[in-house]
């Protein structure tokens, strides 16, 4: 199965790149295909999620790490999967991978994850407060400068 990006114009999609001119070759005129929509995930979307994690693990006592913050978010919001073993049910965190997730999905994720961290983790937090601890942590990330 070939896949590339593609960009709509008026009513039609079109590839983004040569790849994805090179796979419409492969076709046939009038060949009948199925398509898979999906919105390529931001990577500075990933990155807040990220700095957000961060924040929250400096600002509380009972988590350790943000790898133990990311599952028990995960597992809270029902991002999970469960798997039948010979002792029972087990569930486990679901991914949140590139490819996992697209844009559209992350941006659920995100907003679970927020609404968990202010009625559960840190209660009272209110969430444009959050957003904007977040937004300084990405600048300090990324100027490496203190703001």
């Amino acid at each position: 199965m070939a896949s590339f990006v593609a960009v709509k114009k008026l009513k039609a999609l079109y590839p983004a790149d040569e790849a994805g001119e090179a796979v419409l070759r492969t076709l046939a005129q009038g060949e009948l295909v199925t398509l898979e929509l999906k919105r390529p995930r931001n990577l500075a979307f990933h990155r807040k999620f990220f700095a957000m994690l961060q924040i929250i693990l400096q600002n509380q006592d009972h988590y350790k790490s943000v790898d133990d913050l990311l599952d028990v978010c995960k597992l809270r919001i029902g991002h999970s999967r469960k798997i039948q073993t010979t002792h029972g049910i087990v569930e486990v965190p679901a991914s949140i991978s590139f490819s996992a997730l697209d844009d559209t999905g992350f941006q659920d994720f995100y907003d679970r994850a927020c609404q968990w961290v202010i009625t559960e983790v840190i209660p009272g937090l209110k969430r444009h407060d959050l957003d904007e601890a977040v937004e300084v942590e990405l600048l300090e990330f990324v100027s490496g400068i203190p703001v």
